[in-house]
């Protein structure tokens, strides 16, 4: 069943619409950067810098793109029967799972003040 608001399906409204094209972009972002950082740590190029910044960036956009979720359902996005509850649950762990979003902030900038300083 299509989410109405005053009668009309809210995939119509352009903020909606907006909050979609920017969770597609991220989306997009990042499995180009997860790809570039797999090619790079296959090859022995990179295993610190790529990888911890593709493990911060996705695990920060997952959490921006649940948000918008939510918000596009308005209050049903909290409620159990709603998947979208649900993914906003479970991707909080992905900021802690395999090092947390801080701990992958310390990898990046201790490994850019190596090679670049």
């Amino acid at each position: 069943s299509v989410t109405r608001q005053g009668g009309r399906p809210i995939g119509e409204f352009q903020l909606v619409q907006a909050m979609l094209a920017e969770s597609h972009a991220e989306m997009y972002a990042s499995r180009a950067m997860v790809l570039e950082a797999a090619r790079a740590y296959d090859s022995g190029e990179d295993r610190r810098l790529a990888p911890s910044s593709a493990k911060l960036f996705c695990s920060e956009m997952v959490g921006r793109v649940a948000d918008r979720a939510v918000q596009i359902h308005g209050g049903m996005g909290y409620m159990r029967h709603v998947p979208v509850e649900r993914f906003y649950r479970d991707v909080r762990l992905f900021r802690i799972y395999e090092g947390t979003s801080e701990i992958q902030k310390l990898i990046v900038g201790r490994q850019l003040l190596r090679e670049h300083a």
